[in-house]
């Protein structure tokens, strides 16, 4: 068995997030902008983001448009055929674990040094991946 590597992320959700199932099981869609300086510029990386659990059905609702998030997880490269036949593929951060970032009672100054709090932190550690559809 590989190791997997974890990473983690800190950003604002570009939209609101959207729930869809495969079967009985929930998958969570959302993309996080994550910001950085570079030679004085900010500059932004965008990641899509799935997390595939029952605690997704939850958050429905909860996790919208500029919202700021931590995120940790697994990158998956995801791969299909497009309709003219060509290979496609894409980067995923598949989410283990994800939180909304409290902004108030001194929260704003660590988000905006990229200092990931713990609050408020959900995992879907718990369930077994069996119905992951990749």
């Amino acid at each position: 068995m590989a190791d997997m590597c974890s990473i983690m992320i800190t950003g604002r959700l570009t939209a609101d997030s959207e729930i869809k199932y495969a079967g009985q099981t929930p998958i969570l869609k959302f993309s996080v902008a994550v910001g950085r300086y570079d030679k004085g510029q900010t500059t932004s990386s965008f990641f899509d983001v799935v997390q595939f659990s029952r605690a997704a059905e939850g958050l429905t609702g909860k996790l919208t448009r500029g919202k700021p998030v931590v995120v940790r997880g697994e990158m998956r490269q995801e791969f299909w055929s497009a309709n003219d036949g060509s290979k496609r593929s894409r980067w995923v951060l598949v989410a283990d674990s994800f939180g909304v970032q409290p902004l108030g009672g001194g929260q704003e100054d660590r988000y905006e040094r990229g200092e990931p709090t713990t609050q408020n932190m959900y995992s879907s550690l718990d369930d077994d991946g069996d119905d992951i559809p990749f």
